[in-house]
């Protein structure tokens, strides 16, 4: 297992002797340079200090252990192909999943077999049991689960004692959910007592109406691109009618979040003892994300709330 997380385009990005090196035929490839010197030499393995997107969703995860990974789509985190014991959920089937994509121009055949197609039922009552995994991947997930609170909780419930959730967050100010604010405390809790199973007809109307690109729809800090909408009012009007009169399940973004208001989100739950989960390791926003990973053996996350507002308000901006 000790290769999984090695990329090897990210390695010769950040090392170009090395590249150069490999282009001359002196090393078969930059997981064989990086094995016989890179180690010992302490090469950087990519241009992000060291560590790649999967490093940071991995770290401190038992990468031997059962796990899982929902929603992974057209690019897991955890693929079962590089070695990783997991399993698969996801809200279609393979094939369908692989119908879906087919004409988006990704690479389809990273779609992983899916293990459990997810219908908005219990997580637990789907996988058919408790207390069994090591660890739990969820990236560019959490976002649009309805119901936030029983999702942490139901995800807790499938963690052995000491397992481990990891979450790779958009950060609201870095894509089109640019112009709609921080979710609140009291957003989630309304959406518990609900039980929630699809977005409400206000969460499809803001994310249609307001959602805006840079560029494109998920942008670097540095990003000075126009702000511009990606819908029109018609077309926000047009979901909206179809949210209020049938029953379809419109995926949207339901929740927004920086990191400082992730960590008042946690510590008000972990107040109210709907989660006692508890922050393990986080990484800074790379690009539009920020990464969380989360622990049952680890004291609840609960802080200074006033600092945490301040903290949060300051960061939308």
């Amino acid at each position: 297992m000790s290769d999984i997380l090695f990329n090897e385009q990210d390695y010769l990005a950040a090392n170009p002797d090395v590249a150069d090196a490999v282009a001359a035929g002196q090393f078969k490839s930059g997981q064989a340079h990086y094995e016989s010197f890179g180690k010992k030499e302490n090469r950087m393995r990519n241009l992000f200090g060291g560590m790649s997107r999967v490093d940071k969703a991995m770290y401190q995860l038992d990468k031997k252990g059962l796990g899982l990974e929902i929603g992974p789509s057209h690019n897991p985190v955890a693929p079962k192909k590089k070695g990783f014991n997991v399993h698969i959920l996801d809200h279609l089937d393979t094939n369908a999943l692989r119908n879906k994509y087919a004409m988006h121009g990704v690479k389809i055949e990273n779609i992983e077999d899916v293990d459990f197609v997810w219908s908005g039922e219990p997580l637990p009552e789907l996988i058919g049991q408790q207390s069994c995994y090591d660890w739990i991947i969820a990236s560019h997930v959490i976002e649009h689960v309805p119901d936030l609170v029983s999702f942490l909780q139901q995800c807790a419930s499938l963690l052995k004692p000491d397992g481990k959730l990891s979450l790779i967050i958009p950060d609201k100010r870095y894509c089109f959910d640019y112009f709609n604010p921080p979710s609140s405390t009291g957003e989630f809790l309304d959406a518990f007592d609900l039980k929630r199973k699809r977005p409400s007809v206000g969460k499809v109307f803001d994310h249609v109406s307001n959602a805006c690109k840079r560029g494109g729809i998920a942008w670097a800090a540095d990003t000075t691109d126009e702000l511009t909408f990606v819908h029109s009012m018609e077309q926000a009007k047009a979901l909206w009618h179809q949210a209020r009169n049938s029953e379809d399940y419109i995926d949207v973004h339901c929740w927004r979040f920086t990191p400082e208001s992730f960590h008042l989100i946690l510590s008000d739950m972990n107040t109210l003892q709907l989660n006692d989960l508890g922050i393990v390791k986080e990484f800074e926003t790379t690009g539009c994300e920020f990464y969380v990973t989360l622990g049952k053996a680890i004291n609840p996350t609960t802080m200074d709330r006033l600092l945490m507002l301040q903290q949060s308000k300051a960061s939308d901006v």
